[in-house]
């Protein structure tokens, strides 16, 4: 098989037919056809043993993983585990008994060339799906609204008018694919029981060997046959019971796939919050349920990527606003892990500190120690205002939010010694506060039966206070209408 390139005449048969089967692996990511044809080619033909394996090389390669892994123009530039997933894809025209032995033949071929392994094949059942995903789900796919003329009768046209479809109707097609031939319930028959041509009587047929036969796994067909469910409900399409093999029928716009398929590995009740999410955060639907299918990815490249992990930190916080219950999640994680707890006083009062700062440069006053409200001057506010600009630096330290709020106490305390009546006043509350607080200590001890209990010690205790209170009686003196009653030491 050898095709030949204009652009890249100079390329001897065989490495034209390499460039031709990298470039389907690499652009007809939505069609597998290209790529299984020119594959077998290449290994029938033996084309891989003809080729150089790299600059000024003349040998060939060894072995056909390392052509398969060989940087382009020499190789594919792919991997092996890629190749293994595309050996699963099915021929659409396998039905054909010459084509079906041409494939057959081609894997078998390869799979002993580069081994087959069937428990990554598994693992990396998501790759799958995504490398082959219907076209329409590719958000920078801009549809063309123009008609063109095509002929059936002409293959390439035939092939343009499918996937042109398919990027109308977007995974409808394949839903009405599995619709019209599944029927659940029916129990599997042995294949050379079951005709799928599309004459009237031809009945349908399980899920189960309708996926045999396309190399799809049974979930993957239940979910688009799932997913034709919900279009009944939702747009009216024809119920399972009036579709037969090979009906046609018109197909809601490619728009609405979304709203109806579940992806694997997510319930429905997810999926409809993920659509949800999608469509308001303005991402592609795809992206965001495949993102939700693999939590431990999800945690790896959080715990590995710095980008991704404040995008998980933003995210997580915003949900935290709205759900209580992950919000008591959090305070009580964070309360009980001692690095956090250090940390979260730090910052709290970090944050207090700051509201201080720029609360004073709003008002422009500010409450004395002792209580009082306290005009501050111009050259107070114009220096609190630059101090808000040190609180808000997203870089600020603790230690320098600390500083600046300091600084702010320390002007209040300029401005209460300017002011010889703001002083005076701010002494004379002050002292209230501490005779205030020592006449309810000692009414709530004066009750107590102090003879009976009093020692030595007390006895002392209570003279020293007596002398204390009487050298404030005889600072106050001066002062008229003062009527202090000394407490008579003998009575206590």
């Amino acid at each position: 098989m050898s095709v030949r390139v204009e652009s890249n005449s100079y390329l001897t048969e065989e490495q034209q037919q390499v460039y031709q089967l990298r470039e389907s692996l690499e652009r007809n990511g939505g069609n597998p056809v290209g790529f299984l044809e020119l594959l077998a080619a290449v290994v029938t033909d033996g084309t891989w043993l003809k080729v150089p394996s790299g600059v000024n090389q003349e040998e060939p390669f060894v072995s056909f993983t390392d052509f398969i892994e060989a940087k382009p123009p020499f190789g594919l530039g792919a991997s092996v585990e890629n190749v293994r997933i595309l050996l699963q894809i099915r021929h659409p025209h396998e039905g054909v008994p010459r084509i079906r032995e041409q494939m057959d033949m081609m894997r078998a071929a390869v799979r002993e060339l580069i081994g087959s392994d069937p428990s990554e094949l598994n693992a990396r059942r998501f790759e799958q799906e995504a490398l082959w995903g219907d076209p329409s789900h590719d958000p920078d796919i801009t549809d063309s609204a123009e008609e063109p003329d095509l002929d059936p009768s002409n293959p390439i046209d035939r092939d343009a008018a499918e996937l042109r479809s398919v990027g109308k109707s977007g995974g409808w097609i394949w839903a009405l694919k599995v619709a019209r031939n599944v029927e659940v319930g029916q129990p599997d028959r042995p294949a050379q029981d079951v005709d799928m041509g599309c004459a009237p009587h031809i009945h349908k047929v399980a899920a189960r060997e309708f996926a045999r036969r396309i190399g799809w796994d049974h979930k993957r067909v239940m979910r688009y046959y799932r997913a034709w469910e919900r279009g009944i409900e939702k747009y009216d399409l024809p119920s399972f019971d009036r579709l037969q093999p090979g009906v046609e029928v018109p197909l809601p716009p490619a728009s609405t796939w979304t709203e109806c398929f579940t992806p694997g590995r997510v319930s429905p009740d997810r999926a409809e919050a993920l659509i949800a999410g999608a469509h308001e955060a303005g991402l592609s639907v795809r992206e965001v349920i495949y993102a939700a299918k693999s939590p431990g990815a999800m945690k790896a490249a959080i715990l590995s990527d710095e980008s991704t992990a404040e995008a998980a930190r933003t995210a997580l916080l915003e949900r935290a606003r709205e759900d209580g219950e992950l919000r008591t999640t959090l305070a009580r994680t964070i309360a009980h892990d001692p690095v956090f707890r250090k940390e979260t006083a730090v910052e709290s009062r970090k944050a207090e500190r700051a509201d201080y700062v720029r609360q004073i440069a709003d008002q422009g006053k500010a409450r004395t120690p002792a209580g009082q409200a306290l005009e501050l001057s111009k050259e107070a506010r114009e220096e609190t205002a630059e101090l808000v600009a040190v609180v808000d630096d997203p870089q600020a330290t603790p230690e320098v939010v600390a500083e600046a709020y300091e600084r702010v106490q320390q002007l209040i305390v300029e401005a209460v010694e300017a002011d010889p009546k703001v002083q005076a006043a701010e002494h004379r509350a002050r002292i209230h506060k501490v005779l205030a607080s020592t006449a309810r200590n000692i009414a709530s001890v004066i009750d107590t039966p102090l003879a009976e209990i009093a020692d030595e010690k007390l006895i002392e205790e209570v003279s020293a206070l007596q002398t204390s209170v009487e050298a404030l009686v005889a600072l106050l003196s001066p002062q008229k209408g003062s009527h202090l009653r000394v407490i008579d030491s003998q009575a206590v």
